[in-house]
């Protein structure tokens, strides 16, 4: 997944080429007019997934959730990784 950045004059002359390839690599195209970000093209998944973020960002279980977790780690509660996973990680060599 890579990001590019094109001006508006040179996004609209290779316009259907960044469509194809937004879509098919998930390469994402920054358009700039006079040397400012003003547009964004990626793929129609990469963006609903963008969606769904947000719309789980927002909601006031989550919200409700990472300030218990927030308040959880300044205290010192944490759990460690093999109570979680329930088994120890190989070490890799």
């Amino acid at each position: 997944m890579s990001t590019y950045a094109l001006a508006s004059t040179a996004a609209r002359k290779k316009f259907l080429s960044i469509v194809r390839d937004a879509g098919a690599t998930f390469s994402r195209y920054v358009i700039t007019h006079r040397g400012r970000p003003e547009a964004v093209v990626m793929s129609a998944e990469e963006f609903e997934g963008w969606l769904e973020s947000l719309e789980i960002a927002a909601s006031s279980s989550w919200r409700k959730a990472l300030a218990q977790a927030r308040r959880e780690e300044k205290s010192g509660r944490r759990l460690s990784f093999e109570s979680v996973v329930g088994r120890k990680q190989k070490s890799r060599r």
